[in-house]
């Protein structure tokens, strides 16, 4: 009874003891709460006592705000204002610069048209130049028409002269040495495209049989051996030309080119050795290169055409056996005209030269150079 009386005693303390942890608990509680309350109630008041300062506040900072924001937005429209001149400054960059390109465009059409401008004044005074080559020309031509009438009415009264006595003594007949009878004792030996380092060679041996020749020459190898010119007229030979180029491309272009080549010759001929030449003879000869539209351009010109009636061939025959052609055409040539005989001046030629020449003389030839009185053989 006693246990259980100690023990009941026990469980009312302990729950005493709960009771009372229990309601202090409570009150713990209670009191943080109205502590928590007693704050909110202070901090009410106080945000009553602070909507005007807050309120001033605020104004001050949106016053603030707004000039910062006015300044802000004055300097975007400065920003704005500066981009939209930049743009306007590169839109007119960009014009600027279409136009750049079109200026450039237009200076570069007009350096074309400048240089174009300028070649076809170019092409004037050379036009021009030519012109006055040309009228020179004809000036010389003219110089050289009158010279070969004074000549010729030279010649012409000369034999007036020498024909008068003999009129009044006997009537014989005279006759014409313009058309000389053709005559089996006589031959024109006449040599192309020279001179050369053997003309002066082919001379003596011209001299050594006392045989005077005709020599056609090329202006250019004039110009390489004027002394060879020279010393042919010295010794009794007749000079003519053969034109310049001796190319069928240049030479027979037209009716000009083919006089033109003939003048240049004639005048280094002039200058020369002082002899007015009109002898000529076409680069392989007459047929078929000089039509008619040509020989009437030489006749106008006065020039005297010569062709061959006995080819040689010494330009392909090298080996000598030319001269036995020679004297076979030479031996059945029946034609009613002078022997004209045609050879070149090659070395070739002069090593075989002294046969034909020996042939000549001693069958009784005489060997003469042409004469611008002749009637000249040409191609038919």
């Amino acid at each position: 009874m006693k246990g259980s009386e100690r023990k009941r005693k026990k469980l009312n303390r302990l729950g005493k003891i709960t009771v009372g942890s229990f309601i202090l608990f409570i009150m713990v509680l209670t009191y943080f709460i109205w502590d928590g309350i007693a704050e909110k109630n202070a901090a009410a008041r106080k945000n009553i006592i602070m909507p005007t300062m807050a309120v001033e506040n605020v104004n001050a900072k949106d016053k603030q705000s707004d000039s910062i924001e006015g300044k802000t937005n004055m300097a975007k429209e400065k920003n704005q204002d500066e981009q939209g001149i930049e743009i306007d400054n590169q839109t007119e960059e960009a014009k600027g610069n279409g136009q750049s390109i079109d200026v450039e465009d237009r200076q570069n059409h007009e350096k074309e048209l400048k240089k174009h401008t300028e070649e076809i004044e170019k092409q004037k005074q050379e036009l021009e130049k030519r012109k006055q080559e040309i009228r020179e020309h004809e000036k010389e031509l003219e110089k050289h028409k009158k010279e070969l009438e004074k000549h010729n009415e030279n010649i012409k009264k000369n034999q007036q002269d020498k024909e008068q006595p003999a009129k009044e003594k006997t009537p014989q007949k005279t006759p014409k040495k313009e058309q000389p009878a053709k005559t089996d004792k006589i031959v024109y030996l006449t040599f192309d495209d020279g001179p050369h380092a053997v003309s002066k060679d082919i001379l003596k041996i011209l001299k050594k049989y006392n045989a005077k020749a005709t020599f056609f020459m090329l202006e250019p190898n004039m110009r390489n051996y004027p002394d060879a010119v020279r010393a042919m007229v010295k010794e009794g030979h007749a000079v003519g030309v053969h034109g310049v180029s001796h190319d069928v491309s240049k030479i027979y272009r037209s009716p000009a080119s083919f006089i033109g080549e003939m003048n240049k010759a004639i005048d280094f001929i002039k200058t020369t050795t002082n002899v007015q030449t009109h002898l000529i003879r076409a680069p392989y000869g007459s047929k078929p290169y000089v039509t008619a539209p040509f020989k009437a351009a030489a006749d106008k010109e006065k020039l005297i055409l010569w062709d061959w009636n006995i080819d040689s061939t010494d330009w392909k025959m090298t080996n000598g056996a030319y001269v036995n052609n020679v004297i076979h055409q030479t031996q059945q040539f029946n034609k009613n005209e002078p022997i004209i005989v045609l050879m070149h001046e090659k070395p070739t030629t002069l090593a075989h030269l002294e046969k034909v020449l020996k042939y000549y003389k001693d069958n009784g030839y005489e060997m003469r150079a042409l004469d611008e009185t002749m009637k000249p053989v040409q191609f038919k």
